[in-house]
């Protein structure tokens, strides 16, 4: 079955037209997969390192910690000097009154008590003397949750009937442990058997300020109604904890054997340890936060913290008002559509270089806005998955950009091909052959098109017209501007016997309508085969070199400005007498001016030297030898020009 659907994709995808919807859905298909990146967010483990590190930073500008916040530690002096634990309940009683004569307004335990023990009935009288004893128990809350208020499935550490009744309220504690292991969230409310329960430190809070615990409801916009507030909940109704601070450096801290201790000072007339004044009015949490148990574990600012500070932060967090909420999913994706829209439109605008840095830039600037965005507003946006696609957008376009650029040169590339063929049309097919003259040619572009030319006018028999000439600049101007010298020449070396007259009518025809800006310099040589003599006129060209009798020398001409300068430009012409044996070599700078890896040039000094020593050699074997030599000194230098060279050889 998958291989006929394949089949039919394939068939389908034939046309130009059917591939277009192909690829429009497989790039919105593209779009849904990354935005359902950010709505489901599927990358929270990674955006919680990055929520982390906002703690820190908002830990760094401390939150108000309410002053009646009290925290009783049951730490390693107080099981040292009771050796056991748990503690047996009498102490809590003694605890429970020692606290109540010192004035403390509410005595919350984060110990459970589900087990029945010998004196539960001195605890439990304790408590109802108090009046203001609260304790806690667990929910097994169920592991995928609906929308809203969490539902539990039962009560996995129930409290004691007797404590339940004596106590002024109860509340459950559960906590919400991440993918990381840290605590970060809570539940406010849960629902059991059609009943609802409120959480511990809302329970306390609720008392603490007078609110009907009955009237606390979720009004399905992830928001808890307490009394005038509304506290920010997320889609499964957990709250995100606020941290005031580092364990040791906020709230007020009590040593549990330390209270014991200075209540029993007191009722023997000695000076307290502790001033009982400074309990008086605080909401005192009694826990276990002796190192090595159970009752530590990890938060965003600090690796072992005890689980007793999560109640009273979240207390913390309800008396102040101070709350921490989590962007919509909704809110997420408008940003990251707003800033990949904003960003594609500068890449669109801007080099690959420049795109880069300022992609690094947007995202430099996402995080700082969204640290800071959580440090003083306690709004938490993400950071993680919005990067990671504004950069995954950044080498998308990138690459797309790239690809385009490639097809764009394999087009570029493809009509060079046809403009090199079409400039190849232009010059002779084949060299002519002509009786008493030996004649080779060459010609070496830099690019797929250039600038050189050169043309063989049979003229008779016995007289051979050879140019030679090199445009200024290079590629597709240079080979047009090319063709239009090598057209006009054709059309004039046909009609006029002297170089001179040729490149005078030739330059006067380029210079009267050059719009270009190009120029291009010029040897036009007339080879009389029957009385031996050259007829040589120059237009700002390289001097040609002569050998004659065995010596190398360059044939310099007089005047003779480069052609399509001045229009009224007058050349002349040189009558050199041949020799059997005779070479005459002409070339553009591609040869002479050739440059190794480190920048030094040919030179003409070289090429002359190079015919001389090898100048018994046919024309062709001696241009053949000359490429060779220029190429070798080259090494792995790119050509920067374009190289022709004529050589002719007197028999």
């Amino acid at each position: 079955m998958p291989h006929i659907i394949a089949a039919m994709i394939k068939a389908f995808a034939k046309t130009k037209k059917h591939k277009k919807v192909l690829l429009f859905f497989g790039i919105i298909i593209l779009i849904i997969d990354v935005l359902s990146i950010s709505y489901f967010r599927i990358l929270d483990r990674f955006e919680l390192v990055t929520l982390d590190f906002r703690y820190s930073l908002r830990s760094a500008f401390p939150e108000k910690v309410n002053p009646d916040i009290a925290i009783i530690e049951i730490g390693e002096d107080t099981l040292g000097v009771l050796g056991v634990w748990p503690i047996p309940r009498d102490y809590h009683s003694s605890l429970i009154d020692a606290l109540n004569r010192f004035g403390a307004k509410m005595i919350i335990f984060d110990i459970l008590f589900c087990e029945p023990t010998p004196w539960d009935d001195i605890l439990i009288a304790s408590t109802k003397k108090a009046g203001n004893v609260y304790f806690p128990f667990v929910f097994g809350l169920q592991e995928k949750q609906q929308k809203g208020i969490p539902e539990a499935k039962g009560v996995d550490a129930p409290l004691l009937k007797g404590l339940e009744e004596a106590s002024k309220g109860t509340g459950f504690i559960n906590k919400l442990i991440d993918i990381d292991g840290k605590v970060r969230r809570a539940p406010l409310l849960t629902q059991f058997q059609g009943r609802r329960y409120s959480s511990l430190g809302l329970k306390i809070a609720s008392d603490y300020i007078g609110i009907n615990s009955d009237s606390i409801s979720f009004d399905n916009k992830n928001k808890v109604l307490f009394g005038n507030n509304k506290i920010p909940v997320d889609n499964n109704g957990m709250i995100l904890l606020d941290f005031a601070g580092r364990w040791a450096d906020t709230f007020t801290h009590y040593s549990y054997i330390d209270i014991l201790a200075a209540d029993k000072e007191l009722a023997e007339g000695k000076r307290p340890r502790i001033d009982p004044n400074t309990l008086k009015g605080k909401v005192c949490f009694v826990g276990l936060t002796a190192t090595g148990t159970q009752e530590l574990g990890p938060i965003p600012i600090e690796n072992s913290y005890p689980m007793l500070g999560i109640h009273a932060n979240l207390l913390n967090m309800l008396l102040e008002g101070s709350y921490l909420r989590r962007l919509s999913r909704t809110g997420n994706l408008a940003i990251l559509i707003t800033l990949v829209i904003g960003l594609l439109f500068l890449i669109l605008r801007l080099r690959p270089y420049t795109a880069f840095f300022v992609s690094l830039g947007l995202i430099a600037l996402l995080f700082i806005f969204s640290s800071l965005l959580f440090a003083f507003k306690g709004v938490w946006m993400d950071i993680v998955c919005p990067s990671i696609i504004l950069f995954g957008a950044y080498l998308t376009m990138t690459i797309v950009r790239y690809i385009a650029e490639i097809r764009t040169r394999e087009k570029i590339q493809k009509e060079l091909a046809v403009a090199a063929s079409i400039q190849r049309c232009f010059l002779p097919a084949e060299v002519p052959s002509i009786e008493g003259l030996d004649i080779a040619v060459e010609m070496k572009t830099a690019k797929e098109v250039g600038g050189d030319l050169y043309d063989f006018i049979k003229l008779d028999d016995r007289r051979l017209g050879v140019m030679i000439g090199d445009v200024s600049g290079k590629g597709v101007p240079a080979s047009l501007f090319m063709a239009k010298v090598e057209t006009l020449f054709k059309v004039y070396s046909k009609n006029e016997a002297r170089p001179a007259s040729v490149i005078t009518k030739l330059n006067k025809e380029i210079a009267s309508d050059e719009r270009s800006g190009l120029f291009t310099t010029l040897i036009y040589a007339v080879f009389d085969t029957e009385n031996r003599q050259l007829l040589l006129s120059d237009a700002g060209h390289l001097p040609a070199i002569l050998v004659h009798e065995g010596k190398a020398e360059k044939v310099i001409l007089e005047g003779g400005m480069a052609i399509g300068i001045m229009e009224d430009e007058t050349f002349m012409d040189k009558n050199i007498a041949l020799s059997e044996g005779d070479i005459v070599v002409a070339y553009t700078d591609g040869i002479s001016e050739a440059k190794d890896l480190k920048g030094n040039e040919f030179s003409i000094e070289r090429l002359m030297s190079l015919i001389e020593e090898n100048r018994q050699l046919l024309a062709a074997d001696l241009l053949k030898l000359i490429i060779s030599e220029v190429t070798r000194f080259q090494g792995k230098a790119i050509q920067h020009d374009d190289m022709t060279i004529v050589v002719a050889k007197v028999y």
